[in-house]
This record gives C-alpha cells, sequence and structure tokens, in this order.
C-alpha cells in the first residue's frame, strides 16, 4: 500500500466462487493537492490548512463509511449476507456527513479565514506607523494582513510553530509568505509563548491573535496569555482575537484587566465549530 492511502475489503462465497471488494481511499496527506506540499503553487502566499489531523480523519472516516455502506448494497445485490442492508444506509449518510465536515473546514482554510481576516483587519482604525504584534502568527495570515496597512511602524509575529495546530507550519514558510506579499521591510518573525511574551510593558499599539490562543489547553495558561496581551498594549492600544472557542472567558479576563468597548462578534461557522471575533480597547 502507499503512502498516503488505505484499503477497505470485504469478501465473501457466491456459489462456491469466492468474491471480494477492495476499494482503495486516498487519505488528505498523499491523496488531495491541497495538502501536498510538492504541487503547492510558489507564487502566491499559502496560509496553510489548520487542524490538519481533524480534517484527515473527518475524510478517513467519511470515505470508510460511504464505502462500508456501498458494499453492504453489493452484497445484499448478490444475495450474500442479507441482513447488511440495515447498515448501509446509515453508513452512506454518516460518511457523507464526515466528508461534508471536511469539505467545510478545508474551505474554511482556504477561502473563509481570509474573509474572516478582512473583517477583523478593517474592524481597527490604521494610522499607518502602529507597531504591531501577531499572537501565534502560523503562516502570517494577520501579520501580513496588517503589515499591508503600514506606513511605518513594524508587525512583528510570534509562534511556537507546531505542525498539529496548522500544516508546515514553520517559521520558514511564514517568512516565504511575508516575500511572496512583499513586506518583509515591515515584518519581524520570532519564536514567542503567549503565556510569557518577552516585550517590555506599552510596547504595542496593536495585538491581533487568529485560531491560537484555544491551542493552550488550560485555563489558567489562556487567562495568562490573555493579561499578557493587555500588558503589552499602549495606552488606547487595540486588540482584535479570532478563535474558536474559550472567546467568552478571555473577555472576562479582559474585564478583569480594565479594558474598555469589548465586544463579541456573532458565530461564524467556517470550521464546522463557531468562530467569535473579539475586539477591545486599553484604557
Amino acid at each position: 500500500m502507499n503512502k498516503g492511502s488505505a484499503k477497505f475489503s470485504v469478501s465473501g462465497f457466491d456459489g462456491g466462487q469466492r468474491w471480494q471488494i477492495s476499494i482503495w481511499l486516498l487519505t488528505i496527506n498523499g491523496g488531495f493537492p491541497a495538502m501536498n506540499k510538492q504541487t503547492a503553487r510558489i507564487d502566491r502566499a499559502d496560509y496553510g490548512i489548520d487542524a490538519p489531523d481533524v480534517i484527515r480523519r473527518f475524510f478517513q472516516w467519511g470515505f470508510f463509511g460511504i464505502a462500508l455502506g456501498c458494499a453492504s448494497i453489493f452484497m445484499v445485490h448478490r444475495g450474500v449476507l442479507i441482513w447488511t442492508r440495515i447498515i448501509a444506509v446509515p453508513a452512506i449518510c454518516i460518511g457523507c456527513t464526515f466528508v461534508l465536515e471536511g469539505l467545510i473546514m478545508l474551505w474554511g482554510s482556504k477561502v473563509g479565514k481570509l474573509r474572516l481576516r478582512d473583517k477583523l483587519i478593517d474592524s481597527i482604525p490604521w494610522r499607518g506607523d502602529e507597531m504591531v504584534l501577531d499572537v501565534g502568527c502560523g503562516h502570517g495570515l494577520l501579520l501580513i494582513a496588517a503589515a499591508k496597512r503600514l506606513r511605518g511602524g513594524k508587525a512583528i509575529g510570534i509562534d511556537l510553530w507546531k505542525k498539529e495546530d496548522q500544516a508546515e507550519n514553520s517559521r520558514e514558510a511564514t517568512w516565504r509568505n511575508v516575500q511572496l506579499e512583499n513586506v518583509a521591510d515591515k515584518v519581524e518573525l520570532k519564536d514567542g509563548d503567549a503565556q510569557k511574551l518577552e516585550f517590555a510593558d506599552e510596547t504595542f499599539d496593536v495585538v491581533v491573535s487568529s485560531w491560537a490562543l484555544h491551542n493552550i489547553y488550560n485555563q489558567a495558561g489562556r487567562a495568562a496569555a490573555v493579561r499578557e496581551i493587555v500588558r503589552v498594549l499602549k495606552p488606547r492600544g487595540r486588540l482584535a482575537i479570532a478563535d474558536i472557542r474559550h472567546t467568552g472567558e478571555y473577555a472576562a479576563v479582559l474585564r478583569e484587566c480594565g479594558m474598555s468597548d469589548i465586544k463579541r462578534s456573532r458565530p461564524n461557522f467556517l470550521f464546522v465549530i463557531p468562530t467569535f471575533r473579539l475586539t477591545a480597547t486599553k484604557k
């Protein structure tokens, strides 16, 4: 079996002859061009696929369910294992649901999050000379968009560069996007942990973050990250966060820290799980 594929087989006997159904399914790593590094375009920025392991499992289980349902229909048609007809329709329906969820998440990674990025960046009243920090910048989605709003100033992105959070996540991949988007003179990348930002108090005019803070798996750690963001913001500095979980929790910490004009958007379902936008201003 080649890497990036999976084989499901069902066999039986009919009239003394053995039959077998074998279905080869492509997994998301080897079979989908969107995830294949060798087929990626080299002339445009690639902001990565979020939660690649989750999407991979959706497709694998989805195709398995469809294959199982089709195999059940075939066996019933051949008069073998008639009882399997009770699983045919449910298996196909469940399989199609998993595939649809995977497709929605792929669309969210490739199209939806770019639209949400624009809304988040547009919510900030830019002067053009800001110091900007992107916490958990990944491939530079918000970082680069913010840098394009600058005439002076600087946009700094920090990340731990975990590939399980975003496919092919690395400082090199992000810097490549920075160069392709022609903002290398306005951007700086650093290794950094959101829970302990290595910047002085009141350094930044704007702090942004997208789909990053929920990857801190304990509440105390997430609260520490939000407090660190408030600490490095200048007075009247702006905060803009997009995340799939815990935004209500973030808002509570912001209120404790004395932030003003705290606003939480309605949910956006570009990743199946709802995404919320959270904005605030430091007094």
